[in-house]
């Protein structure tokens, strides 16, 4: 029965909502209630609700009418937030200018690193080689201990598709994510390299200390 008076609210609000929508003007709770067949009451609570939500603005008739100004509720004009999303597309045209830098992978490696920066944040890394794995974990990319303590086994990768489109483009915004991460920790350890491997098909991050790591990217 709290499932079906929930629903029966939610439709209602939806319906204020639908005739604020159609109105040329802001509306009154007694012109609302009247064209719903409620109680003006009814109809406050829904607006207040829709005020808290952001949905619906409040102005004062200020035409200098005798008595108390009335309330006037409109609907406040935004962008549609029901359609659905394209962060697919979004995805492919920001590695495309990626890949359109003069020194793509370069360019690739440092977003990843402003990434792996910010996430390193929200991790806390008393160990970094534990820390990588919470926030590899944590964006989606499955990470799993390796035989060799030096390596770390990527099972997921969250960017599949454009992986298999653009690998040099993502797998080096990979690489910068953990190189951001264990920088951002002032760990002794980086990433020296991201190997992909078909049996099994995952990529293996290949651990080295920092200082080895940094003197190869000034030389590559």
């Amino acid at each position: 029965m709290a499932r079906m008076a929930t629903g029966i609210r939610a439709s209602r609000r939806e319906d204020v909502l639908r005739l604020l929508d159609e109105s040329a003007q802001p509306q009154t709770v007694v012109a609302l209630a009247e064209r719903l067949g409620t109680h003006p009451n009814t109809v406050r609570l829904h607006l207040e609700r829709l005020l808290a939500d952001g949905l619906v603005e409040r102005t004062v008739d200020d035409r200098g009418l005798p008595g108390r100004p009335a309330q006037l509720f409109g609907r406040v004009r935004q962008m549609d937030g029901t359609d659905s999303r394209r962060y697919r597309m979004l995805a492919e045209i920001l590695v495309d200018a990626l890949a359109d830098q003069p020194e793509p992978t370069r360019a690739a490696e440092a977003a990843g690193r402003r990434w792996g920066r910010a996430e390193a944040e929200r991790v806390s890394a008393e160990n970094p080689v534990t820390g990588l794995f919470e926030l590899l974990d944590r964006v989606g990319f499955g990470p799993r201990a390796s035989e060799h303590p030096d390596t770390v086994d990527i099972c997921h990768c969250p960017f599949l598709e454009l992986a298999r489109e653009q690998p040099d483009i993502v797998c080096s915004i990979h690489l910068g994510l953990m190189r951001g991460a264990l920088q951002a920790w002032d760990a002794d350890t980086s990433v020296a390299r991201l190997e992909r491997r078909e049996h099994p098909d995952v990529c293996v991050a290949h651990l080295s200390s920092r200082v080895e790591v940094e003197e190869s990217r000034l030389t590559a």
